[in-house]
């Protein structure tokens, strides 16, 4: 069973990955890192990419595991976190369809991000029809050359390769700006999205 990374509205790349299995390990045990896509989510905006981080607690220093890591309401993050998307994608024709359930998932009382982020990949999957189960780790497995815990959340090993582009609410100098959050697409596209991460689709 491959065992991949918690991610916060994870990537398109994060979930081509993700539908790939009918059962994922969702890493737990693992000191938590910095600067990865664990915590954070990236958005296309209209002055240009906008990425979302959320502040946490580590109660054991640097010896906690992602599963221990807590939720901090110290900078209220999720406001800024609402309004940011808000502002990226209101006008998309799919805001006024996923947007309450999105404010819904960001508001939740969960202090715990794993299962705060278990949540939201869980009614990702559920709005895209895909039926994959998400569990957790038990033990730590030491990490292998290519493992997808680094490639797909960090920010120097995170690369998505597009080949199906579609039509964003600000496209870049390029037309397509790729490595965005799955929300992306989902506002863009509506349940179409599912055809981005399916490959047989």
């Amino acid at each position: 069973m491959p065992i991949l990374p918690t991610s916060y509205f994870g990537s398109i790349a994060y979930f081509k990955e993700l539908v790939k299995h009918s059962e994922v390990l969702i890493e737990a045990k693992e000191h938590f890192p910095k600067q990865t896509y664990r915590n954070r989510c990236d958005l296309l905006a209209g002055d240009g990419i906008v990425s979302l981080s959320i502040p946490t607690k580590k109660p054991f220093g640097t010896k906690t595991v992602t599963e221990d890591i807590l939720l901090s309401d110290d900078e209220n993050w999720r406001v800024r976190h609402w309004r940011s998307i808000t502002s990226a994608y209101q006008s998309s024709a799919y805001f006024e369809y996923y947007g309450m359930e999105v404010e819904e998932l960001l508001f939740n009382e969960e202090k715990s991000l794993l299962k705060f982020n278990t949540a939201i990949t869980e009614r990702i999957l559920k709005w895209l029809y895909i039926d994959v189960e998400l569990k957790t780790t038990v033990d730590f497995h030491p990490m292998i050359e290519d493992d997808l815990r680094f490639s797909l959340v960090h920010k120097d090993g995170f690369q998505e390769k597009q080949t199906a582009p579609y039509i964003q609410v600000f496209p870049g100098k390029e037309s397509y700006q790729e490595s965005l959050s799955i929300l992306d697409a989902i506002f863009c596209e509506g349940p179409m999205a599912r055809k981005l991460i399916l490959e047989n689709e």
